[in-house]
């Protein structure tokens, strides 16, 4: 079974196992699941956010301005 696996795969290294009956209900909103594709685009939009956000900053540096916040998701 499940344990067997998990032994078999070096997952477990103690004797004793214990595995609960806890349930947890699924949320599979659009907003909440990740496929490959949904991934690339949203790190490649944090990706877009640092670059300009670190153009700011030398460009605040240079100039001698405030340096903006930056935004948090």
């Amino acid at each position: 079974g499940f344990v067997a696996l998990c032994r078999k795969l070096d997952l477990l290294v103690a004797a004793s196992v214990a595995i609960d009956g806890s349930k947890f209900k699924a949320v599979n909103a659009r907003d909440k699941n990740f496929t490959e594709a949904k991934m690339k685009r949203r790190l490649e939009r944090i990706d877009e956010s640092i670059a300009r956000y670190l153009s700011q900053l030398e460009t605040a540096d240079r100039h001698g301005d405030a340096v903006p916040e930056a935004k948090v998701e």
